[in-house]
């Protein structure tokens, strides 16, 4: 993770890159962390609240699951399908399972899942216990 500030010492952004097969992977900012929720620095600035990661991590706490980022029809019981089911319960705006890309490389870089390739799918194991 990289973060960047300006002349002035504030910082702007951390930069990821999403994951999956490297010639797919896409750098990408935000700011914020998983415990205050996030911003997209992207087209419409998604914010994505803290309740979606706590969320993420509880509901899948010591589970491998599929990333399953495919917008028009993620996979059944993948981690975009539930981003995209979940969403308008837990964030102030509904999220689509290409959303769930950018949240799943901030919960690795921040929460301590990680993730490997089953091919070209994204698998990510998330920790047994939330611990913050």
């Amino acid at each position: 993770m990289i973060h960047e500030t300006n002349a002035a010492g504030v910082m702007n952004c951390n930069k990821l890159t999403t994951l999956g097969p490297p010639k797919k992977r896409k750098q990408f900012c935000y700011s914020g962390s998983i415990h205050s929720g996030v911003i997209l620095h992207q087209s419409g600035c998604p914010k994505i609240d803290a309740r979606v990661f706590t969320g993420a991590l509880k509901h899948f706490a010591g589970k491998s699951v599929r990333g399953g980022f495919k917008q028009d029809a993620p996979p059944s019981g993948g981690f975009g399908e539930w981003l995209q089911n979940e969403s308008p319960k837990l964030n102030s705006r509904k999220l689509t399972p290409r959303h769930g890309s950018f949240v799943a490389a901030i919960l690795c870089a921040e929460a301590g899942v990680t993730s490997s390739l089953d091919g070209n799918a994204v698998v990510l194991d998330f920790p047994n216990v939330v611990t913050w």
